[in-house]
């Protein structure tokens, strides 16, 4: 997958999926650990964090009701349970430790599940001869399975502690050190909560096809876009998705050996945009993908039952939102909103507005003229990394040939010479970037200076702050029993 010119390089002899591979058994048994997941733990009821609240208010009620019991409970209660409020309370408080134990038990079961998925997959690529491990993403998705791994070990290694320091303060042998117990175990459980708001678990799975996008991050770029809504796409697309596709489009491609495949998923990924923004209808879409494929192979590519219309859309979608400059950028082009026009050439730059962690920067030059220009595109800016980007371009004339709106727009865009640079901040607040196109001498004949607002994502600098105020506070609650314990040796030391 490595150096592929399209999503669907190197055709097998016959596709073969992941799913085909895996036994009904172990697919089912997916399935159901997903929806359990999602509606107990990642979404819907949300215990992963509901169960650890509950049980930090019901162990400061075991800790604060140590030495007095209310009058409420101290009648009838009591006798009807058997024991005071205290050890009821920690008695409820080891039930719930034991319930959030299933509940990581629960997504270890389906981290399991998914590194299975992707180790059947990688070693079906590895039967069609082709490799993931030096892919691009690759060892990402792998960090993801590792980080989860280590997080989910720490959360079970912090409840185990705690269970067994409740289990020690219900033991009636230890019963003058109930309530140092209780206040460690509180204080491990608040320190477990503090790290889980500061870090929490992404959600993803391998089991849709789309399972993974939102977890993975792509690498940096600073590159030219040759085939441009494809490029797009393929560098936001995870590995595992990407192979599966090049599985199921190499199938395609060995029965249609003249079709071009990249000149293709560009005009898919193209049209399926300008449906998107009503641009074209989706029967209009249709007859100008059959110029290229007939009607058995749209319906196989878009009927598919994982990797048909749904997924192109989701990548797609997903790709306008993580790097919306181009897309910006393409409207302005399509609706002939000129950015800066000098001579023959038409020239754009976007960025995101706001700045929170990477953000991508876009420029377009379209050459309307007749002969190639040579120009050096350079962007400079203090308040990022890097810090100078230099991209030395040869721009030839644009062939637009088509009189057809959609189609001249199609190959405006695949004329147009258009640079993609990541750019990471170094500076919080204002920030500003130049763009300044030279001349192969050095000259200034274009630019642009942008404003950026450079900013942590106020989300997870609250979770941040949040999640080391209740570490610290566990820290204090720890020290408390052995403050307590210094302070009643001194005196009969003296």
């Amino acid at each position: 997958m490595g150096d592929e010119d399209d999503l669907g390089e190197n055709p097998s002899d016959a596709e073969v999926t992941l799913d085909e591979k895996r036994s009904d058994r172990e697919q089912n048994l997916h399935q159901i650990i997903l929806r359990i997941e999602r509606l107990f733990v990642t979404g819907g009821l949300r215990m992963d964090f509901l169960t650890p609240a509950v049980l930090l208010i019901v162990l400061g009620s075991s800790v604060a009701y140590a030495d007095s019991t209310p009058t409420w409970w101290d009648g009838g209660l009591q006798e009807q349970f058997g024991v005071e409020l205290s050890v009821f309370l920690l008695l409820i408080s080891g039930f719930i430790i034991i319930a959030n134990i299933f509940l990581i038990f629960i997504l270890f079961f389906s981290l399991r599940l998914n590194i299975s998925m992707f180790d059947e997959h990688e070693r079906t690529m590895s039967e069609q001869g082709m490799t993931m491990t030096n892919s691009q993403g690759y060892a990402e998705v792998r960090r993801i399975f590792d980080v989860t791994k280590r997080i989910l070990r720490g959360r079970t290694f912090v409840l185990i502690v705690s269970f067994m320091l409740v289990a020690m303060s219900l033991n009636p042998l230890v019963d003058d050190y109930r309530t140092p117990l209780s206040m460690l175990a509180l204080s491990s459980i608040l320190a477990s909560l503090g790290l889980q708001v500061t870090a929490p678990l992404g959600t993803f799975n391998t089991l849709e096809p789309w399972g993974l996008l939102d977890s993975y991050q792509p690498a940096v770029h600073k590159t030219l876009l040759s085939d441009p809504f494809l490029d797009l796409v393929r560098a936001h697309a995870d590995p595992l998705l990407h192979t599966r596709m090049s599985l199921h489009l190499g199938e395609i491609a060995r029965r249609l050996p003249d079709l071009d495949m990249v000149v293709f998923q560009e005009r898919l990924l193209h049209l399926l945009h300008l449906r998107a923004s009503t641009a074209i209808d989706d029967d209009e879409m249709r007859k100008r993908l059959s110029k290229y494929i007939d009607q058995d192979i749209m319906d196989e590519l878009f009927n598919h039952p994982e990797l048909g219309e749904a997924t192109w859309v989701r990548l797609l979608s997903h790709s306008a939102i993580a790097c919306p400059p181009f897309f910006r950028l393409y409207d302005r082009l399509r609706r002939q909103q000129v950015g800066n026009s000098f001579e023959d050439l038409w020239f754009d730059v976007d960025i995101e507005n706001l700045a929170q962690g990477r953000t991508n920067l876009m420029a377009v030059i379209l050459n309307r003229g007749k002969s190639d220009v040579d120009l050096i595109l350079r962007v400079q800016t203090p308040d990022f990394r890097p810090k100078e980007g230099v991209y030395r371009l040869t721009v030839p004339p644009a062939e637009i040939s088509s009189k057809d709106d959609v189609e001249s727009q199609i190959e405006a865009l695949g004329e147009s010479m258009i640079v993609w640079q990541s750019l990471i901040p170094s500076v919080f607040g204002e920030a500003t970037v130049s763009i300044r196109l030279e001349n192969t001498e050095g000259s200034l004949v274009n630019g642009r200076v942008l404003n950026v607002q450079s900013r942590a994502d106020l989300t997870t600098r609250f979770r941040r702050s949040l999640g080391s105020a209740m570490i610290v506070t566990a820290i204090f609650t720890a020290l408390i029993p052995a403050i307590s314990a210094i302070t009643a040796i001194l005196p009969s030391l003296s």
